[in-house]
């Protein structure tokens, strides 16, 4: 039951980090909804097969794989948006630009 739903969550995530991908103009807000995607999609499904396959090989390489999104996932986020930064594109809508 509570994976049923964690899985419904899990895609519903999915979904509209996809449509963010889509609608947003720069690469600053699309990498949030790829970020989205990633944690909200990805991790929570692992969590759900780890939940599911309980005690087995199959949950702890699940969890072995959701530890390694989680410290992976923001550097390479950091990393593209500083090469976007870096490479002088400008994000819509700046207000104040701190790293300049």
């Amino acid at each position: 039951m509570i994976t049923d739903i964690l899985l419904l969550i899990s895609s519903i995530s999915a979904l509209l980090g996809a449509i963010g991908m889509l609608r947003f103009k720069d690469c600053y807000t699309r990498i949030h909804a790829a970020t989205m995607i990633s944690v909200g999609g990805v991790m929570l499904a692992l969590i759900v097969i780890a939940l599911d396959t309980f005690g087995t090989v199959y949950s702890a390489k699940a969890i072995l794989i959701t530890i390694f999104f989680a410290l992976t996932n923001p550097v390479s986020s950091h990393a593209i948006v500083n090469a976007a930064h870096r490479t002088g594109i400008v994000p819509e809508n700046l207000k104040k630009d701190d790293l300049r």
